[in-house]
């Protein structure tokens, strides 16, 4: 069961081919496939990104990566590769079916997931470089950085504390010798007590002057490091629209930067899928009209075969002609002939008036390399003149341009024009139309009757030949 069925819709490829002309087919063919190559690469690069990020552990350093990152970023490298070809080989491929409809879904949502998480990521990055080199942000770091310095450096009143600590300490030792002696400290016993309760006074007091700066450096650092934290990722430098995305619609910072990538990622995504199907058009139109994508003619293996059996049926046709006009041919044919290994009908018995036998030669095979050139010169030649619209495809007309080549070519067919009568010319003709009807030149005329032609140009290659008489009018 195939899984894929190729497009058979061609109103597209036809209302181009009505639209423009073969040059403009081929110009705009190669214009949309440089286009497609330009977003295949736009998309392999904007999901790459992402992948490789991913795969390499989340950071795009290559000048510090392992050899374990290495592999994986190839890998991902190849992994991004593949899956873009395949996007751009089906949406230029122009496949219908449940297959192509989910191959469709899976790339695509791959390349909007990578994308939009690529677009996400680099937003992300560029709010952040934003907060840390704002000036708000500098300052804040300028702060802790102060506050940090001055708790490493002696304040004033530490250094008072300390000079208080000492006297106090002074004072204690000489009370300690004047208990002890008496006599070793001119100052008496109430001086001591009054200093020392002077200075322990002094030390109380610088040393809740102390704690308290402690506690507001400590706070004030606090409250430092927090506003540093908060600014190094402010929400405020977001990108205008997505701060408007989030105030119009009432959500995060978040779901507003996602749905700015969606915006994005998905008219690309649209863009990328139009101009894969405007190649897939112009190809389907380029064959409508027999040609490849470098605008040369071309011929499908039906339309070559039925123009080989068209040609053996013209040729046989000669053949039993020329067996009828010829007696000599007559009596050689009723001999078998060992080195050509073909046979010939033999038509010595039937009259001179006798109809040609078109319908007997129908099918029949011709090995014969004369009878052969026989019919295709003349078949050739008048399919070229009905398609460059020199002569209409009825009867009249191509009996009298068959008429014209055996006159002409007399010598090159190797027979008598003069033997060759109107009846026979005009089955000529008739098998002539015939054959084209095979190759779907020519089509039956549905309006036929009386008077009316039998055969009409086919449509694909009517407005081909009605151009080329527009052009070749003179201006």
């Amino acid at each position: 069961m195939n899984e894929t069925t190729e497009k058979t819709n061609l109103s597209r490829a036809a209302f181009l081919v009505q639209q423009k002309s073969l040059p403009d087919l081929v110009g705009d063919l190669r214009k949309a496939q440089a286009w497609l190559l330009i977003a295949a690469i736009a998309a392999f690069l904007a999901s790459s990104f992402f992948v490789v990020k991913y795969f390499a552990g989340g950071e795009m350093t290559p000048e510090t990566w392992t050899a374990e990152q290495w592999l994986n970023a190839f890998l991902g490298l190849g992994i991004t590769a593949v899956i873009t070809a395949a996007q751009a080989f089906l949406y230029q491929s122009g496949f219908k079916g449940h297959a192509a409809a989910i191959a469709t879904f899976v790339v695509v949502f791959f390349g909007v997931f990578s994308e939009v998480s690529q677009s996400m990521e680099r937003e992300d990055a560029t709010v952040r470089e934003r907060s840390t080199n704002s000036q708000v942000f500098q300052a804040a770091l300028g702060s802790i950085n102060q506050l940090t310095h001055t708790a490493s450096s002696m304040t004033p009143q530490q250094e008072r504390l300390a000079e208080a600590r000492a006297h106090l300490d002074y004072w204690v030792d000489l009370k300690a010798q004047k208990q002890d002696d008496a006599q070793s400290s001119r100052y008496s016993m109430r001086t001591i007590e009054r200093n020392l309760v002077e200075y322990q006074r002094q030390v109380d007091l610088l040393q809740q002057q102390v704690a308290m700066q402690a506690d507001n450096r400590k706070s004030a650092l606090s409250s430092a490091i927090a506003q540093a934290k908060a600014l190094e990722y402010d929400e405020d430098k977001h990108y205008a629209m997505i701060r408007l995305i989030g105030d119009f619609l009432g959500v995060t910072a978040i779901w507003a930067s996602f749905i700015f990538s969606i915006i994005i990622i998905g008219t690309f995504e649209y863009a990328f899928h139009f101009v894969g199907t405007y190649v897939a058009d112009h190809k389907a139109a380029l064959m409508l009209v027999g040609r490849d994508t470098q605008g040369n003619a071309i011929r499908t293996a039906a339309a070559a075969l039925q123009a080989e059996q068209a040609s053996d049926q013209g040729t046989k046709l000669r053949d039993e002609y020329l067996d009828w006009v010829s007696p000599e041919r007559r009596h050689a044919a009723s001999v078998p002939d060992t080195q050509t290994n073909s046979s010939k009908v033999d038509l010595s018995k039937q009259p001179r008036n006798a109809e040609w036998p078109a319908a007997k030669a129908q099918g029949d095979n011709v090995h014969d390399l004369t009878q052969k050139r026989f019919y295709k010169l003349i078949y050739t030649e008048v399919r070229n003149m009905i398609l460059n619209g020199e002569i209409k495809p009825t009867i009249r007309p191509v009996t009298e341009a068959v008429t014209d080549i055996i006159k002409r070519k007399a010598d090159l067919l190797g027979i008598k024009a003069s033997m060759m009568g109107k009846p026979q010319r005009q089955h000529i003709a008739e098998s002539i139309l015939a054959g084209l009807e095979q190759e779907t030149i020519v089509e039956r005329n549905t309006q036929g009757g009386v008077g009316k032609p039998k055969y009409v140009l086919a449509d694909k290659y009517a407005q081909a030949v009605q151009q080329k008489l527009q052009q070749a009018e003179p201006a």
